[in-house]
């Protein structure tokens, strides 16, 4: 005869041991046709747009190359100036400059790298944001979606804005200075990178708050 002892010791080790296969029972898989998960599609996306922002840089820093040793070598008549801006000519027979405009050829030296520089001011702000957008998304590509790294990068992207944002001024104070007339430094475009660098700003603080808390939250998993 069993007493109720034994009964009840039976029914422990029975329950324990469904209890323990419960939690090695592995997840079925999911069915056919199911939607892709959302950090594969984000690898996959973020793989074409950091290659996309690679070539933008390249074209970007090759075409500041070309501006700035035009500006101070180039002795032809493709390459025209007038108080705010530049043009190249690509056309086959080059038209005479119109009205406020001179060849670049017939510059002083001092005014050439003026220009230059400003170009160089005025650009590299931009080459650095479109740089920072490679970054940012190389590390989705890679399956880092929420790390401090993400927001470390938004941030300096919005100090690049920033800096494209006051990069006409001080373009403009270099030509300005070497004695050349320049008129399209107040520029809408300026305020635009401003507003938006301050608000990613704002973003990359929420961003590395958050990746902070996930990463605690990650401890105690």
């Amino acid at each position: 005869m069993v007493s109720s002892t034994e009964i009840l010791i039976y029914v422990k080790e029975y329950l324990s041991n469904e209890v323990k296969l419960a939690l090695v029972l592995p997840f079925p898989p999911p069915p056919d046709g199911s939607p892709e998960p959302q950090p594969a599609r984000i690898e996959g996306l973020s793989r074409g747009l950091s290659w996309l922002f690679t070539v933008l840089f390249g074209l970007g820093a090759a075409i500041l190359g070309l501006a700035v040793a035009g500006a101070v070598f180039y002795a032809g008549e493709r390459l025209q100036v007038r108080p705010g801006g530049m043009q190249i000519y690509l056309e086959a027979q080059v038209p005479p400059p119109p009205p406020d405009w001179s060849f670049a050829r017939d510059l002083p030296l001092i005014q050439k790298v003026a220009l230059a520089c400003s170009a160089t001011v005025m650009l590299t702000p931009a080459l650095a944001v479109l740089w920072q957008l490679r970054r940012l998304f190389r590390l989705y590509a890679v399956g880092r979606i929420l790390e401090v790294e993400n927001a470390r990068v938004i941030g300096s992207m919005a100090a690049w804005l920033v800096a494209y944002a006051v990069a006409p001024a001080v373009g403009h104070m270099l030509v300005a200075a070497s004695g050349f007339d320049d008129r399209g430094w107040l520029r809408l475009d300026s305020l635009q990178a401003l507003l938006l660098g301050l608000v990613l700003f704002v973003i990359a603080r929420v961003m590395r708050w958050g990746a902070e808390v996930a990463d605690d939250a990650g401890r105690f998993v």
